[in-house]
């Protein structure tokens, strides 16, 4: 008996969009990308679709209540803070210097309704400070089929950014949110690039920011397309979902990579080590705050939002003020 076929997903691409997205992405990647899209959920018998991290949240909750630690973890939840970091880019053209990119990632935007004004106050904290934005993905909270109300708020908060802002994919997200997200504020760069400039200015050196779709669960990333504009010798910035990325960026010689997914850590011990169960890969030493591969250097963000549930616990959120500095040459 043949099975019946799973609910279609919220969001459809027209035929424009989905050749334009696959001249963008890649066919194969793009095709790759839908089909472990429709395989995230659970499905039972083919007739409807269950998203687990839907029964893990109040699970969650219910297990910090008893502990009577619910009432703290959700206000450092909420304690979005501004990182500033700096970071020497050789060969960085000198009229470059101090050109600042804010970093955000894992957004998790329906995660609890308080959380668009926590950002928002963050934003407005750190207004006229940055010359572009980076979302590095997940900007939704549940599964890649249930991502309307964070499409949503990613249009309204679009208008608290106070420079263009450029962003990737992350697990939680689908391919199919793209012209809705680009719609709302945020472009996406699916295996692609732009150059940026300092903040008014509209010629003279440029410094490309380079991004590849989810290089860990769905691994559709292409390093070789994102950096295809390149000259050489020149720095780069890579915005990926997740520092699984971070061997291929240094053999591709990128000079700084920002990146976010593993929340570092959400819940964990007073001196900085998760508590969570986790099944990454890739090492440690990459999970959370600076590293380096090589001449690469990295920052993973403690990301924004949470996963499953509103709750953090000795690991704030964080936006991250990027500065790059030109090194003087001898």
């Amino acid at each position: 008996m043949a099975r019946a076929p799973l609910p279609s997903p919220p969001l459809r691409l027209t035929s424009d969009e989905a050749a334009a997205l696959k001249r963008r992405m890649g066919a194969a990647l793009f095709n790759r990308r839908i089909e472990r899209e429709d395989r995230r959920e659970l499905h039972f018998g083919g007739r409807f679709r269950w998203c687990p991290m839907k029964y893990a949240g109040p699970a969650a909750r219910l297990a910090f209540r008893l502990a009577g630690i619910y009432g703290r973890a959700y206000r450092e939840f909420l304690d979005i803070r501004v990182r500033e970091e700096e970071f020497s880019l050789p060969g960085l053209a000198p009229e470059l210097d101090g050109l600042t990119i804010l970093h955000l990632s894992d957004l998790h935007l329906d995660i609890d309704p308080a959380l668009p004004d926590a950002i928002r106050a963050a934003l407005d904290r750190v207004a006229g400070r940055y010359d572009a934005a980076a979302v590095t993905g997940d900007f939704n909270n549940f599964t890649v089929h249930s991502d309307t109300l964070a499409l949503r708020l990613v249009a309204e908060l679009s208008s608290r950014f106070t420079a263009p802002v450029y962003g990737v994919l992350g697990n939680h997200d689908s391919v199919r949110d793209v012209p809705t997200l680009e719609r709302g504020g945020v472009r996406i760069l699916l295996n692609e690039s732009v150059r940026i400039r300092r903040a008014g200015v509209s010629s003279g050196p440029s410094l490309l920011l380079a991004g590849v779709d989810d290089p860990n669960i769905f691994r559709t990333h292409g390093l070789a397309a994102a950096l295809r504009a390149r000259r050489p010798g020149e720095p780069c910035v890579l915005l990926a979902h997740a520092p699984s990325i971070h061997e291929d960026a240094a053999a591709a010689g990128v000079s700084l990579v920002l990146c976010g997914h593993v929340h570092g850590g959400q819940v964990c011990l007073p001196s900085g080590k998760t508590l969570a169960w986790r099944h990454w890969t890739f090492p440690r030493r990459v999970w959370r705050g600076r590293w380096t591969e090589g001449a690469t250097q990295g920052y993973t963000s403690t990301g924004v939002g949470a996963c499953g549930a509103p709750l953090r616990l000795n690991c704030p959120p964080e936006i991250v003020l990027a500065r790059l500095r030109a090194v003087p040459q001898a």
